[in-house]
């Protein structure tokens, strides 16, 4: 007996989560394009200021709201950076990491039936997290031919008098697309003509190659019915560490708190303290992080564009890419395995993010682990297979 008639009846089908990670014995053998942890470490002056914080006795239980010397800087680095981004302390939550944060953002806004519209290509997470919160997803699709943006018609025939709100994710994961103010202005005009909510997954803001992020939370209008979910872990390469932030309206922070408190109370006092080093020392780790990764980047959609049957929209922010495979007249999980299996490249499906004619690969390996990647799809290209 493995316990599974102990399960809760949602869970007792429940299928593998779309990242699961590749067995261990198997590991040496394949080139992993799926996961976005940074293969760089954490920089050791955030190590070394953690360490000595914890030495200095920072291995308490903190706030629930977070550190309070955090959450300051947290502030102090949104309204340096960004015009218009004032934060008030009890606006501000430090939570586990952005999965954390958006799990309790919708936890905390959904009753039962609420309609939660989610722009694809999406991360894939963000589908399985509305219905844990017993809401519904709805989706709204983007293309590669409009470059991702958003488009006013398709987006305001999904709303009904169901739709609690909209998650966006800019730079996004996977499409690598900025949404342009013209689409930041869509979504912030619909969602206050019909009194929504916007989730907005800003991990990414330090990716920002084309200079053209804004958080839509500086909008006119837009605070007061903005979540926006940050992260450590891309920024600073402190996917390990587990922290992460929200910023919302005090009575959604607030009960994000109630919530998180019977679950975790607070996250890490010393990888708080970490992000708070992070924080103070941003410009010398964006300075030695985004350059790396932008150079992968555009190595890899360089290779990928000049390989038979693929295509790919150039990224304008993040750490993916999101591979067009429609000329392989294979569907994403067919194109994946036929990767894994003879080329030993794993990649992730695209159909999980709302498009079964691409891939996605994380530019998080070394360039001359992607060359070796893309020399052996490039020497197999199926269409040069006469496939």
């Amino acid at each position: 007996m493995n316990g599974t008639k102990f399960l809760a009846k949602r869970f007792q089908n429940k299928e593998e989560t779309t990242f699961k990670s590749i067995d261990e014995s198997e590991k040496d053998k394949i080139i992993n394009l799926g996961i976005g942890d940074l293969d760089i470490h954490t920089d050791k002056i955030i190590i070394n200021s953690a360490f000595q914080d914890a030495l200095n006795g920072h291995t308490h239980y903190t706030d629930p709201l977070g550190d309070l010397e955090l959450r300051e800087e947290i502030i102090k680095y949104h309204k340096t950076e960004f015009n218009n981004y004032n934060v008030n302390l009890d606006e501000v939550i430090v939570l586990s990491g952005a999965c954390h944060g958006m799990y309790l953002a919708l936890q905390a806004t959904l009753n039962e039936g609420d309609e939660v519209i989610v722009i694809a290509p999406f991360f894939p997470v963000y589908v399985d997290q509305i219905k844990e919160a017993k809401g519904n997803p709805v989706i709204v699709h983007t293309t590669i031919e409009n470059n991702y943006q958003i488009i006013k018609e398709d987006l305001e025939k999904a709303i009904t008098n169901k739709t609690k709100g909209i998650i966006i994710n800019t730079p996004s994961n996977p499409t690598g697309v900025c949404y342009s103010l013209e689409s930041l202005e869509i979504v912030s005009e619909l969602a206050q003509k019909h009194d929504l909510l916007v989730y907005a997954d800003d991990i990414y803001d330090f990716y920002d190659y084309s200079n053209s992020f804004i958080p839509i939370y500086t909008l006119a209008g837009m605070k007061e019915r903005t979540i926006s979910v940050c992260s450590f872990s891309k920024n600073f390469a402190m996917t390990g560490w587990r922290v992460g932030y929200n910023i919302a309206p005090k009575a959604i922070v607030d009960t994000i708190r109630k919530i998180n408190e019977v679950i975790v109370y607070s996250a890490s006092a010393i990888s708080q303290r970490a992000a708070l080093a992070a924080l103070k020392n941003r410009k010398h780790v964006k300075n030695s992080v985004v350059p790396l990764y932008k150079e992968r980047v555009e190595y890899s959609l360089n290779r990928i564009n000049n390989i038979s049957g693929l295509k790919a929209f150039a990224p304008q922010g993040g750490i993916y890419i999101f591979i067009d495979i429609s000329e392989t007249n294979l569907n994403s999980i067919q194109y994946s395995d036929y990767l894994f299996e003879k080329l030993k490249v794993k990649v992730i499906p695209g159909k999980p993010f709302g498009d079964d004619k691409a891939v996605r690969i994380a530019c998080s390996n070394s360039l001359e682990v992607l060359k070796e990647a893309f020399d052996r799809i490039e020497k197999n290209s199926i269409t040069s297979m006469g496939r």
